[in-house]
């Protein structure tokens, strides 16, 4: 509970000094904090995308699969 009552303390005194900011400001500071959010959320993304693509290409590239490599020639289908 302490450390909730000292969240609200900090929030009050951040809210108090940013309603004494012009239109403006508080813009500029909440596209500041979002972006500060937002960028986490994306370079987690992007490491989840890395994983999951490091997982595909060990799952495509095997030894057992290789077979289908060359699929046109093993199922008889001609390119374009």
């Amino acid at each position: 509970m302490a450390m909730v009552n000292q969240t609200s303390k900090s929030l009050s005194r951040v809210w108090k000094a940013a309603s004494k900011l012009t239109s403006q400001e508080r813009i500029l500071l909440a596209k500041y904090l979002l972006d500060s959010v937002v960028s986490v959320d994306l370079n987690d993304e992007t490491d989840w995308q890395a994983l999951s693509l490091t997982a595909f290409e060990s799952d495509w590239d095997n030894p057992d699969d290789a077979v289908y490599d060359n699929w046109r020639e093993l199922f008889d289908v001609s390119a374009r």
